[in-house]
């Protein structure tokens, strides 16, 4: 009975915080950090222990995965400026053929370039969508629906995605093992799902009211240059799965005319993820050196990352782009950064207040439970505000004081977050809006590719989670 006060303020908090960011419409960084203090005051914790936790939770959090996130935004600015990500599409297109089209622009979006933010990506990709269907005279509907579905997971599930970086930091995931997860589980989970919305799509998408009548698109780029739809325009409007990122007047228009290799190009992208999983694997077989350490270390793999992102891009943006697309970069990631931290202060206000042996306790009776329960907290803050990215972190910042002592694997957990974090996302999140506008849809349409396309993708990854989770 003694611990139903510290539930019960958990709840309150929980339903305090939504209830600030979705009827308030106060800023998720202020409602995190309103909910901490509250949390910590009415359980207890004091005046001056509740500010000491949430500034060492910030702190701490940001010591873990803060210059990982910036230098993963940056060179996820410099390859979106630089366009090698329409490059890859574009290669993927040739080698699968139209047919599999879907796949080839899911597993791009999803697994080559994690690094580069939702909205970003899907400016870049939504042309080439329409532009396949135009050409094809297939279905708009799969195209969109696998750019819904390979965008969130890279943003939830595969490094270095901002969320991902962020709910691994959360629950103390070594990041080689997040990558050695994220990127097959990621891969599976967007081919299955693409498979089951496009066959939903068959039965269910009506042109005659799911296309926007009125949009008006080229035929040759695909993209759409009016519509009747809404978009919001507000100036710092960021949606639901990370900030909207410009990277400069002119700078992709005119990257995309290089003609560099394209494994040229993705070194940035490829020499990271091998010098963290080159040290993962070492240390599990127990052959790593010193020098593997420091190399396959994350912060210096992505500053080797980013400094080759920077050499590639020099000669196309010149300097004075590639300082533009950088300080764009980091006005992005302040505020992902800044979300993260207050995650932390909310995790580490749940540890001070023993949460952690109350969850323990809960969840000792059915080991599949902890990946039902954070499936469900994802589903619901998705559902309920829109965020992606606060879903998954708010979820995995619950669940990690009890990690420790749940004997379920934190890669699993995590994995769970972001499957209940891609649940429902719908008119509170700005990229349903962005999906509308960009893909010539109605709002009807909008629902079908984004909100069904993702919901799906969430059973499909939850099911992946519970079946690994017997096995583990």
């Amino acid at each position: 009975m003694e611990n139903w006060p510290v539930l019960i303020h958990t709840g309150i908090t929980i339903a305090g915080i939504v209830a600030m960011v979705v009827w308030a419409r106060i800023n998720p960084v202020i409602a995190l950090v309103v909910g901490a203090l509250y949390l910590g005051l009415a359980s207890g914790l004091g005046f001056k222990d509740t500010p000491a936790a949430i500034t060492e939770g910030f702190g701490a959090l940001m010591a873990e995965v803060g210059l990982i996130i910036g230098f993963g935004v940056l060179i996820g600015s410099l390859l979106s400026a630089t366009g090698t990500l329409q490059r890859v599409v574009h290669l993927l297109l040739r080698l699968v053929g139209a047919k599999r089209s879907p796949h080839a622009l899911g597993l791009a979006s999803g697994i080559v370039f994690p690094s580069i933010y939702f909205d970003v990506a899907l400016v870049m990709l939504a042309p080439i969508a329409r532009s396949i269907a135009v050409r094809t005279g297939r279905s708009v509907a799969p195209l969109a629906g696998a750019l819904a579905i390979g965008l969130e997971v890279a943003l939830l599930m595969v490094l270095p995605g901002a969320a991902a970086l962020a709910v691994a930091g959360s629950l103390d995931i070594a990041l080689g093992t997040m990558l050695l997860w994220g990127i097959p589980f990621g891969a599976v989970a967007i081919v299955i799902s693409i498979v089951l919305h496009t066959m939903l799509m068959g039965r269910t998408w009506n042109p005659d009211k799911d296309v926007d009548p009125l949009a008006d698109y080229d035929e040759d780029s695909g993209e759409i240059v009016g519509a009747s739809g809404h978009h919001d325009d507000r100036p710092g409007a960021t949606g639901g799965n990370g900030p909207s990122l410009s990277t400069g007047t002119g700078t992709t228009a005119t990257a995309t005319t290089s003609q560099k290799p394209l494994a040229l190009m993705l070194l940035p992208v490829l020499v990271p993820v091998i010098l963290i999983v080159v040290n993962t694997i070492t240390e599990a077989v127990g052959t790593s050196t010193g020098l593997v350490v420091f190399l396959g270390n994350p912060v210096v793999a992505l500053l080797i990352g980013l400094i080759l992102a920077i050499v590639l891009a020099l000669p196309t943006l010149g300097r004075a782009g590639v300082e533009e697309v950088i300080a764009h970069g980091a006005s992005a990631s302040g505020v992902i950064l800044l979300f993260t931290g207050v995650a932390g202060s909310l995790g580490q206000v749940l540890v001070e207040i023993g949460v952690a042996d109350i969850v323990e306790g809960l969840f000792s009776a059915n080991a599949s439970f902890p990946l039902l329960l954070t499936w469900a907290v994802g589903a619901l803050l998705r559902l309920a505000q829109g965020s992606g990215s606060v879903a998954a972190i708010t979820a995995a910042a619950l669940i990690a004081p009890a990690m420790a002592d749940l004997g379920t694997p934190a890669v699993l957990i995590a994995l769970a977050a972001a499957a209940g974090a891609s649940f429902g996302g719908n008119v509170s999140d700005n990229t349903f809006w962005m999906f509308k506008t960009l893909l010539g849809l109605t709002t009807r349409g909008a629902f079908q590719v984004y909100t069904v396309a993702q919901s799906i993708l969430s059973f499909v990854a939850l099911g992946m989670v519970l079946v690994a989770g017997i096995f583990a």
